[in-house]
């Protein structure tokens, strides 16, 4: 018997769907068919000088314009189904046991402080990973590539050889990269291609001669990172509890 071809469908049409450059990357401005046309358009305008350095508040409630169509029950799955599809883009597609253990360990943690919500307590946990951090200080432009620059070693933490991508970083932990040439070519190449926007966060100081990134945690408010898009966080926890 021969073996049935299974066709897979391309990359970058996930962008087309949630119509979102959750990865920010610029090669989806290089397609000339025309169903990219309008995604183009709307991204441009998106990316003009008043909208691009104004950062998306993940915490503050979204309102519906005109509530009778954001209430329906369509609606809200659709919108649902979209939010899951690019919090799996942006994080590089992290599996869902990975994801009900770090929900079920949120939920357990009492804060002292009860006014984080969980939305704010999965984002600090997923932005103190090291394949993130790697990204957000653009060395990487994405996490899928961050991970296998881990895994190949090619990355010291506080001086140790760290293999795993979900390694979670403390506050002042120093992360560096292997001295040699090969990566450290590979790591350049990165920072010209990279456009820096999202500009890197507040609490991450990045030595781009030395290659390396200082992980400075300090105060709760200086996790917050400078998306360019909306992420619903809470509804993302809501989602994965019912899974």
């Amino acid at each position: 018997m021969t073996a049935i071809k299974r066709r897979h469908k391309p990359f970058y049409k996930q962008f087309l769907k949630i119509r979102k450059n959750v990865q920010n990357r610029s090669k989806l401005f290089k397609f000339n068919k025309q169903k990219w046309k309008r995604f183009q358009l709307y991204t441009q305008k998106q990316l003009k000088f008043f909208k691009r350095f104004r950062a998306k508040d993940q915490y503050t409630l979204s309102i519906v314009k005109f509530a009778s169509r954001g209430n329906s029950f369509q609606k809200k799955f659709k919108n649902n189904l979209l939010e899951r599809k690019s919090f799996k883009l942006f994080y590089g597609g992290l599996r869902k046991k990975y994801l009900k253990k770090i929900v079920k360990k949120i939920h357990s943690i009492q804060s002292a402080q009860f006014q984080t919500t969980m939305g704010y307590r999965l984002n600090k946990v997923l932005e103190s990973r090291l394949d993130t951090v790697l990204h957000r200080a653009n060395l990487l432009l994405s996490i899928r590539s961050a991970r296998q620059f881990i895994l190949h070693g090619h990355v010291r933490v506080n001086g140790y050889q760290v293999r795993s991508p979900s390694y979670t970083l403390n506050t002042f932990d120093c992360v560096s990269i292997v001295p040699k040439i090969k990566p450290r070519i590979f790591i350049n190449k990165n920072i010209d291609r990279s456009n820096f926007w999202p500009i890197p966060p507040k609490h991450l100081i990045i030595n781009y001669k030395t290659l390396q990134i200082f992980f400075m945690n300090e105060k709760s408010e200086d996790l917050l990172p400078f998306y360019s898009h909306f992420l619903n966080l809470d509804s993302i926890i809501t989602n994965i509890d019912k899974s």
